[in-house]
């Protein structure tokens, strides 16, 4: 049985001479989420320790950490969740880091004795480096609620009947150096790398954030003496039981927060980690609802639009079909199935009149008519007939005639499908005897083939992003930027014989004169959609920066050429990226703002085709 190992970290009160505000909700946030484990998972036998007040100093959070976290007790299997209220902060970043931040700067947790003279604050390259030492085979929950908030947002407005204080402190101005990210009792793993040769960068290892709000926004607390993000996750698990998916979950709380703090967005993120995993679990539930339909300003509104491939077109809206689930029930049958009737940029407006509720949770279907040949034997055209005549199967493609007419085809022979090339001849999926299945790959196909091609002719904004795709150098020498969108590279052989890799990144500069929200899809050449840059807000006229979480690399594998495929996308209006996502052929397995005018209302792509062939 895994065990529950929690360290849950609040600061109500700091150090007297160190100048911090004193805060009110923490130490209540803290009892609330002790209580809610040790009654909701008493069977992961909770091992918990709090840390409050002037225990929380930084020192003491990292040995604490340390201790409690990354020891011999962490077996396989168990869950580590790491929980903070207090104040965050951020502060100028070593060089070194300043490429991956518009604004160079590091987003901070303020511990107790954090601006003492010659202390600093826990900054997120630092919480990188310990998170790294957690034992491989447990999973890692984070839950932070302080603010990650640059300063052109500090003029937040807030409900002031229902909220108190932010939980926001000014940054550091000291600019720290590569050397000063020294951990308590442990090496500079950054330092290391560079005297190494090393890519300086923060560890890779999976885990979940739960987020109380983006990383350039206030987390406020309300008047009650609770943090709002902290508040309402609690009563969401406490309430509607506990077997949400962290989508599902931070959905809800979304909704909730922005209900009453329109300018704090709860996010969630997950690096190699299922969104659809449930709370504290390893359950993953079918990913099969991707949406919010909320009800706002008199209408019942859908967080997607012509960026997610909604269509404009009248005439193909038409056959879009939008299915509603209780919002309490979201494996149940669909409570409704409702048409759109007007669409936005980021969000579309359903034809729907149910009296104003919670929300609903909203399974789209694009309706995707992907040409697709047929050829086979007579047995298996027929297995393919009675497939298209099954009404229980989602189908977002349709036969046609010819070879000439498809890009793909299914391609039959004793009761197996296969999808095959047409160009080529290059079987990618199967042979398979369940049609279903092939009717599953061929979906998401059609997606994949819908969102490569993803473009707005009538964009104003399309050239205020500026993005280069740019090679690594190994010997960490200065970056290459390539300005084109069409690339070749050939890639050599290592001195054992393997063929080598290609280190890059995409870099992006908003030139324009408002803030755009930016993300990266990978489309990869097996069909799968990943989202390698989350949303984010660049603003007007910023420096470069990387889109990309984490380091990259592109490697042929035992293939002689590949291509590679990156989409940009960006927007004056904030949209929901993960809904792009999906799982390669052969895996195993809404967040809009509240918009008071539709006055600059647009979007825009670019994308990147990267060509590699060994020599």
């Amino acid at each position: 049985m895994p065990q529950l190992h929690a360290l849950l970290i609040a600061i109500n009160e700091y150090a007297p001479t160190s100048g911090v505000r004193n805060l009110t909700g923490c130490l209540n946030d803290l009892a609330a989420m002790q209580a809610l484990l040790l009654k909701h998972y008493a069977h992961l036998q909770p091992n918990i320790r709090p840390l409050t007040n002037a225990y929380a100093t930084r020192e003491g959070v990292i040995s604490a950490f340390r201790e409690h976290l990354t020891g011999p007790q962490i077996k396989k299997d168990d869950l580590v969740l790491f929980y903070y209220s207090g104040h965050g902060s951020y502060g100028p970043t070593a060089p070194e880091f300043a490429y991956n931040n518009p604004l160079k700067q590091d987003e901070t947790m303020v511990c107790y004795d954090s601006r003492l003279p010659g202390k600093q604050d826990l900054s997120d390259k630092e919480r990188g480096a310990l998170l790294a030492e957690i034992p491989k085979g447990a999973q890692v929950l984070f839950i932070i609620d302080s603010c990650h908030a640059a300063s052109s947002l500090r003029n937040h407005k807030a409900a002031a009947i229902e909220l108190g204080a932010s939980r926001f402190q000014p940054g550091q101005t000291i600019p720290r150096t590569l050397e000063s990210y020294l951990l308590a009792d442990g090496e500079n793993i950054y330092l290391k790398q560079k005297q190494t040769g090393q890519k300086i960068a923060v560890p890779e290892r999976p885990f979940v954030l739960l987020a109380a709000c983006a990383e350039t926004e206030l987390a406020m607390e309300t008047k009650d003496q609770r943090g709002v993000f902290s508040k309402y996750l609690l009563e969401v698990l406490e309430n509607a039981g506990t077997d949400y998916t962290y989508e599902e979950l931070m959905q809800r709380v979304f909704f909730l927060v922005n209900k009453i703090s329109q300018k704090q967005h709860p996010s969630l993120e997950t690096f190699q980690a299922q969104r659809r995993q449930v709370f504290l679990s390893k359950v993953i539930r079918p990913n099969f609802i991707k949406n919010t339909a909320t009800y706002e300003n008199g209408h019942w509104r859908l967080n997607c639009g012509a960026i997610h491939g909604m269509p404009t077109d009248p005439e193909k809206l038409k056959g879009v079909k939008i299915q509603l689930f209780d919002s309490h029930k979201p494996q149940a049958d669909p409570d409704h199935e409702v048409a759109v009737k007007s669409v936005f940029s980021t969000y579309s407006l359903l034809n729907f009149d149910q009296e104003p509720r919670d929300f609903f949770w909203a399974a789209v279907d694009f309706s995707i008519a992907l040409p697709v040949a047929l050829g086979g034997d007579e047995k298996g055209k027929k297995a393919i007939q009675n497939l298209l005549a099954y009404k229980g199967a989602k189908k977002n493609w349709q036969l046609v005639d010819s070879d000439a007419a498809a890009n793909y085809a299914i391609h039959m022979e004793k009761g197996k499908a296969s999808i095959v090339l047409t160009s080529s001849g290059q079987t990618l999926y199967g042979p398979k005897e369940d049609v279903l299945d092939i009717n599953d790959a061929l979906n998401r196909i059609a997606r994949w083939e819908q969102v490569l091609a993803f473009a707005n002719p009538t964009s104003k904004i399309q050239n205020g992003l500026k993005v280069e795709f740019c090679e690594e150098p190994k010997d960490n020498s200065i970056l290459i930027p390539y300005p084109k969108q069409q690339l070749s590279f050939v890639l050599s052989k290592t001195p054992q014989g393997a063929i080598d890799t290609l280190w890059y990144h995409l870099r992006a500069r908003n030139t324009a004169a408002q803030p755009l929200h930016v993300a990266l899809l990978y489309l990869s050449p097996g069909y799968g959609i990943e989202v390698h840059y989350m949303r984010r807000i660049l603003p007007p006229n910023s420096d470069w920066v990387k889109l990309d979480e984490v380091s990259r690399e592109l490697e042929l594998g035992n293939k002689a050429k590949s291509l590679e495929r990156f989409l940009v996308l960006y927007s004056t209006s904030a949209f929901e990226e993960f809904q792009y996502e999906q799982a390669a052929l052969d895996d195993s397995s809404g967040r809009d703002l509240v918009r008071k005018s539709l006055a600059g209302d647009d979007w825009a792509t670019q994308l990147f085709e990267v060509e590699l062939e060994s020599e």
